[in-house]
This record gives C-alpha cells, structure tokens and sequence, in this order.
C-alpha cells in the first residue's frame, strides 16, 4: 500500500507539474503573439539610442573641427611673428642693408651686435632665433647653432641681394628661424 501510493504520488505530482508547465509555455505563446499587447516605450529606445550617437558624432566633429582651426590660426600667428621680425631684421635703416635692399655681408661680419641686442630682448620672452644668409654655395649664421631638439620651428626665407664687395652682388636668401625654448 506504501509503494502503491509513492507511485501514486509520483503520478499526480507529473501531472501537476505537467499542467503547470503546459500553462507557463501557454502564457509565454500567448504574451509573444498577443497583437493587443503594447509596449510602447520600448519601441522607441533603438531610434533614441541612433539619435544619441548622431549626436555624439556631431559634437565630436565640431569638437575636431575647433581644435583644428584653434591649431592653425596659432601657426598662422607664428608665421605672422616671424615674418614681423624678418622685417625689422631687413628694414633700409639698418646699417648692414644697403641702396635697393641689398644685403651687406661684411658689415653684418664687422658688427653683428644688433642681432645680438635683438636676440636678447626675444629670449626674456622665451624665444629664440637664427639669421641665416645663403648665397651660392656659402652659408653664414649668426646668433649661434640652431636647436634642432625643438619640434616645432618657424621659419621665413626672404630672396636678397648679398653685396660681397664693389665687384660682386649676387642672388641669395636671408631666413629667420624661430622656436621656443623649452622649460
């Protein structure tokens, strides 16, 4: 009689859990396919979530866009600068230019103390330059070497006359080249 109820049990509980699970895979097939269910707010996520990248990607190119600009209206500064500077560094009132802007190279040899005082008031802001005249297969600089450690320099070529003596006046450049020390 015990056994004949265990299996009696057993039989009734399969049954229970049989309807019970019938009943759970009903609600399921029936919540799935169910065409009067709303789900109203979770239909919109996708379109929202491709509205935020939208704008994500936008902020990210304007943000671009401003840095770049920002980056080279600074280059555009520092050309400005320097091309100030090669200007007063070839203006006819100095002693080393000649008649029709032409470059005297001994009397710049003779007394470079003007790049020197010039040079000194750039580097109690920070910044330092090299004046290079270039003529056919000769190049002088003055103010020292360049500091090639720099990444970033500016530079001007300007086309001048060099005067080398009564004889002789040839084509050739005069650059300035400017960097920012490092501290």
């Amino acid at each position: 009689m015990i056994i004949y109820d265990i299996f009696d049990l057993n039989y009734e509980l399969k049954k229970v859990w049989g309807n019970l699970s019938m009943r759970r895979d009903q609600c399921v097939r029936d919540f799935v396919r169910n065409d009067e269910a709303v789900s109203e707010e979770f239909t919109s996520l996708p379109a929202l979530s491709v509205v935020i990248v939208g704008f994500g990607l936008f902020a990210l190119l304007l943000s671009q866009t401003y840095l770049s600009y920002e980056e080279r209206m600074g280059q555009l500064q520092g050309y400005q600068i320097v091309d100030s500077l090669a200007n007063q560094l070839t203006s006819l009132e100095r002693s080393f230019i000649r008649e029709g802007g032409v470059f005297n190279v001994s009397a710049v040899e003779q007394d470079s103390t003007f790049f020197f005082r010039m040079s000194d008031q750039w580097k109690r802001s920070g910044w330092r330059f090299l004046v290079r005249i270039h003529w056919g297969n000769s190049t002088i600089d003055f103010l020292g070497p360049e500091d090639t450690t720099v990444p970033h320099r500016i530079a001007v070529t300007r086309p001048i006359g060099v005067y080398l003596n009564d004889a002789q006046t040839i084509p050739g450049s005069f650059t300035v080249i400017l960097w920012r020390r490092p501290t």
